[in-house]
């Protein structure tokens, strides 16, 4: 049946077409195993009736729970205003956006009213015009803030922009309503094949191919229209579509990304040289005048938080450079006849400054007390997420997209097994705690409960299961604005006393910063973060060194200590200056060489020359053997005591292991065990004495 409607389609007129598709719909249904049955149902109720009600719409089960939400009392949705063509588009755009759960009732309403201004400016701007889609859109949106402004409609709003942290006049939804509904009108009555498009949906492609893209995202299309010379836009659908197809690294998001470089590249060529059909004879002075156009434009226009004009032009030349390389590799005609290494030298390229190692964007714990001061006012469904960032350091877009299978228990111990997808990891795994393990068994719960295989395909745990992003997970930027609202409501501030702004990947760089600064080494953060080099974790390393190293220079400030020979403490040189050779030694041997233990740090046990480290004297002294007067567990310190000689034991046979010192490991394990033995048994309430028949002799027995 669905064939047979689109051989009608191909055989009839545009606006014919949209009032075919309209003679049907189909209804889905639920089942009690949480599977989607489709039926298809032949009613023309959408095609012939100019006005919709809404209790006759909330009849099919489509739209029974979204009809069961709306709030307001007007019952119909009237397109009796528009002029016959255009409502046809308006229907079948609004067909399309309700059977494709992207609109809700309440929203409908909302658009109907604004639709309808669009018809008086057709009226007075355009009366000839028979479809929106004859409309030079450029033109035409100029047009429209005219037209709104001489009727009195209101087109700026005050609203806080977070990133600024600062109150700002911006355009109402109005302004860009036009351009918007000629978009989705182009977009939703394009059935042509997803390639040969000029926008490409992402999520159809996925369907079909399965390409890949950040699901938390918000954008979904790659607009290829924006590319003005139609023969360049055709070279680079045709080589997107190559490295989608081919999936070596290259999402959908990655072209997303390529796309915001390429486009001005290729448009800025075509001003050039406006009667190119190809690139076969680009030169280097067309690279030269590109460059320069690409300072004046990166200094000029990229003024948002955080700018980095340098790192947009390095950014740009990269995979421009990239591009063009690959039409000579693949042999595309339009590919330039000049080798790409002599039209873009490594010298284009800005430098990348480097960022001082205490530039790490982390959260400082005089925010994180704040955060979690205020958490509950936090929207609630970014509450768990905020929890989960901050206990594991998973990406945010890892986070939301963890499914209804994530958690797992090995051994009495929870852990989130999830892909990495930035790094391509699979099955990475990260131990969790008890308190966020509820937390994901919560999620857990409320997804199964709320899912089917229409509306969470994907079995994420924090998926949406309507509108625009039905069956995707929560967006990154959503999670952003709603931690920047509490910051704002709350007056959540820096120690300077301005307003903290938020960026999700943040809880990263915090979760790796307190991992260090609580003992973990380098190696394991790297593992737990999945970095796939350990360039960035290194960052953090130097930033944990550089603070410590702050608070060493401050305490030696203060005067140095040392042993004497009767092994008393006592003050060398009071209130002088260490000379720097000397602290650098001090610091070199005391914090980068030596470890934990018990009694201070000791660079002697990580190099395998501290027999006390193996052969403990109260457990040893004895010919091997515990002291005859040793009794553990008497004391309310001893399960202290030794849970410390575990932690610090293990964390030096876990340093020898990486140094290759398996020897002397070995060694410190047989220690370890016997640490771990007493350890359970006085644990148990029991206690261990040095030698029973001595205690039995004293007392003549």
């Amino acid at each position: 049946m669905i064939q047979s409607h689109k051989a009608q389609n191909s055989e009839m007129g545009f606006h014919e077409r949209l009032k075919n598709e309209m003679s049907f719909y189909y209804e889905r249904t639920v089942n009690t195993k949480g599977e989607v049955l489709t039926e298809m149902k032949n009613n023309p109720y959408f095609q012939k009736n100019d006005v919709w009600n809404l209790d006759t719409i909330g009849l099919i089960n489509n739209f029974k729970e979204m009809h069961s939400r709306y709030n307001r009392s007007t019952k119909n949705i009237d397109f009796l205003l528009l002029n016959p063509t255009f409502r046809i588009e308006i229907k079948y755009l609004f067909y399309k956006k309700l059977f494709n759960d992207e609109w809700s009732l309440n929203r409908i309403m909302t658009a109907i009213y604004q639709v309808n201004k669009i018809q008086g400016f057709l009226n007075e701007c355009y009366p000839n015009v028979k479809s929106i889609l004859e409309l030079d859109m450029d033109k035409a949106a100029e047009k429209w803030v005219l037209w709104l402004e001489s009727k009195g409609v209101n087109l700026k709003i005050t609203k806080y922009v977070g990133h600024r942290d600062t109150f700002e006049k911006a355009s109402t939804g109005i302004v860009t309503f036009l351009k918007m509904i000629y978009s989705a009108i182009k977009t939703v009555t394009d059935d042509r094949d997803e390639w040969k498009k000029e926008s490409w949906d992402i999520r159809n492609l996925k369907k079909l191919y399965g390409i890949s893209h950040n699901q938390s995202a918000n954008s979904y299309f790659l607009h290829f229209d924006k590319i003005k010379n139609p023969k360049f836009r055709d070279a680079v659908k045709k080589y997107f579509r190559h490295r989608l197809l081919g999936k070596q690294n290259f999402s959908g998001t990655t072209a997303g990304n390529y796309m915001t470089y390429v486009t001005p590249f290729f448009n800025h060529i075509s001003e050039l040289e406006p009667e190119w059909k190809d690139l076969k004879k680009l030169q280097r002075k067309h690279i030269l005048d590109y460059i320069q156009w690409l300072h004046r434009y990166a200094n000029s226009s990229i003024n948002h938080r955080n700018s980095n004009p340098d790192g947009y032009v390095r950014q740009s030349l990269a995979i421009v450079q990239k591009v063009l390389t690959d039409f000579q590799n693949y042999q595309y005609d339009t590919a330039p006849e000049t080798d790409i290494r002599i039209l873009i030298f490594p010298e284009d390229k800005p430098l990348e400054k480097k960022k001082a190692y205490d530039q790490v964007d982390y959260i400082p714990d005089f925010v994180l007390d704040q955060l979690f001061t205020e958490i509950n006012h936090l929207h609630k469904e970014v509450q768990p997420i905020v929890w989960i960032a901050f206990k594991t350091g998973l990406r945010i877009s890892d986070i939301l997209t963890l499914r209804q299978d994530c958690l797992v228990k090995l051994n009495g111990k929870y852990q989130i097994v999830t892909d990495i997808k930035k790094t391509y990891v699979a099955g990475h795994s990260i131990p969790i705690d008890e308190e966020i393990a509820s937390i994901i068994v919560a999620l857990i719960d409320l997804s199964i409960n709320n899912s089917n295989s229409d509306n969470n395909p994907d079995k994420f745990i924090l998926s949406r299961y309507s509108g625009v992003r039905k069956g995707k997970p929560f967006s990154q930027e959503w999670v952003r604005q709603k931690l920047n609202t509490l910051a704002h409501d709350r007056e959540i501030k820096t120690e300077d006393g301005k307003i903290f702004h938020f960026k999700t990947h943040q809880f990263r760089h915090t979760y790796a910063v307190k991992m260090l600064n609580n003992g973990t080494d380098i190696l394991t953060v790297k593992e737990l973060l999945a970095h796939a080099s350990p360039e960035m974790t290194m960052r953090y390393a130097k930033l944990l060194d550089g603070t410590k190293r702050k608070a060493f220079e401050e305490a030696i400030k203060n005067g140095v200590f040392s042993f004497d020979k009767n092994g008393e403490v006592k003050e060398i040189k009071p209130n002088e200056d260490i000379p720097e050779d000397v602290l650098e030694m001090l610091w070199r041997e005391q914090k980068l060489t030596a470890i934990d233990n018990p009694y201070g740090t000791c660079h002697a046990r990580i190099n395998g020359n501290c027999p006390y480290s193996e052969e403990p004297p109260c457990l040893t002294c004895n010919g091997g053997s515990p002291c005859k007067d040793l009794a553990i567990g008497l004391s309310d310190m001893d399960v202290q005591k030794y849970e410390l000689l575990v932690k610090t034991s293990s964390k030096t046979i876990e340093v020898l292991e990486q140094r290759g010192r398996h020897d002397v490991a070995q060694k410190n394990k047989k220690n370890l065990d016997r640490y771990q033995d007493i350890l359970k048994t006085i644990q148990d309430g029991n206690i261990i004495f040095g030698r029973l028949d001595r205690i039995k002799r004293k007392q003549g027995s």
